[in-house]
């Protein structure tokens, strides 16, 4: 019995003992397949062949699975392969099996290799940066626009993604209005990527849980990326301050930042001058802003991209917050009209006492 017969052999007695959650499929001297299933998310099939003139040359290896992604299995391919090379001129069969299970345990992040990769590449072309932590299974996730950032370490959780990521608090040195809707609309995001909506859609009936990291990731860096350049619908300067240190915390001050559902940010004293001023339409002020916002609360949980022709669309939407709803157009009327006739009232006095 040649030492191939003997591997196999062995093989087939310790294999699933000594390699936890496997199984054997085949066993042969031309073939042998084990399946490694740790978690829904790392389920691998590991294909060894023996090459001619074995064991002088390493393992011929291939990966397959359902649930991991090509980018990974090809860059796990040649991980194996180089860890390989220490086994030659000796048994390599559950040595390498040992390594592939191993790796799969400490590398929790395996199983959002491409989405990672997405993101690096969207990073490389922003501001901010990623650093990855395998042994909590967390991210560090900073995103920047200006001089502003916003960063959080997010976990990857073992049933991902039929778990979302999760996250709790965030340093971030934008105005709070800011903070509250990147950190909230990040999550609702998350959260619409694993449960199922209410209301069953006629064309997407039977809902299937999406990996949610990537989405959320690209979420947030594209809300860094614009919140310096977005303007003031009102005075069509820009929203946010030249610097950090110069943000506006005081809800009293006219500088002071508010979102709007429409997308928009306004100026506290812009908005308060817009909405008190004529023409009062039927229904409500509408947002003159010169086109609609990417990230308006009236997209499908933020994340609609902004067609070519919105981008030439006036906003055309109700100028609508919890703190400013819609206009009583009889009431902002006659609010208007008696300002104006404590103006002229004034302006009289004054005539009269010159």
């Amino acid at each position: 019995m040649g030492l191939i017969e003997d591997e196999v052999n062995e093989v087939s007695r310790l294999c699933c003992n000594v390699i936890p959650n496997s199984k054997l499929i085949t066993c042969m001297t031309s073939l042998i397949r084990v399946d490694i299933n740790q978690t829904n998310s790392r389920q691998l099939t590991v294909c060894l062949r023996f090459p001619d003139e074995y064991p002088k040359n390493k393992l011929l290896t291939e990966f397959k699975s359902r649930s991991m992604s090509i980018t990974f299995l090809e860059r796990f391919t040649k991980v194996c392969d180089d860890k390989a090379v220490e086994f030659v001129g000796k048994p390599q069969v559950m040595g390498l099996l040992k390594f592939v299970d191993t790796y799969l345990r400490e590398n929790p992040l395996c199983i959002v290799t491409e989405e990672i990769f997405n993101v690096k590449k969207l990073l490389s072309v922003t501001s901010g940066d990623l650093k990855l932590r395998q042994k909590s299974s967390s991210i560090l996730l900073t995103a920047k626009g200006g001089p502003f950032y916003i960063s959080a370490k997010f976990h990857v959780p073992e049933q991902y993604p039929v778990e979302r990521i999760q996250w709790d608090d965030c340093d971030c040195n934008l105005p709070q209005a800011l903070v509250r809707f990147v950190n909230g609309q990040a999550k609702e995001i998350a959260r619409q990527c694993v449960e199922a909506p209410l209301k069953k859609l006629k064309t997407n009936p039977e809902f299937q849980p999406k990996p949610s990291l990537e989405r959320t990731f690209r979420f947030i860096i594209a809300a860094m990326k614009g919140f310096p350049e977005e303007l003031c619908p009102s005075c069509e300067k820009l929203a946010l301050p030249s610097t950090s240190q110069a943000v506006v915390e005081t809800d009293a001050d006219d500088n002071f930042l508010i979102r709007m559902f429409c997308g928009h940010i306004y100026h506290q004293g812009c908005l308060k001058k817009f909405m008190s001023e004529p023409p009062f339409p039927p229904g409500g002020k509408i947002c003159p802003a010169k086109r609609k916002h990417p990230r308006s609360d009236r997209n499908h949980c933020g994340a609609r991209k902004q067609s070519v022709s919105d981008k030439s669309e006036l906003c055309q939407q109700r100028v609508t917050h919890d703190k400013w709803g819609l206009n009583d157009v009889k009431s902002a009327e006659a609010k208007w009209a008696h300002q104006q006739a404590r103006v002229r009232e004034l302006e009289e006095v004054i005539d009269f006492l010159q």
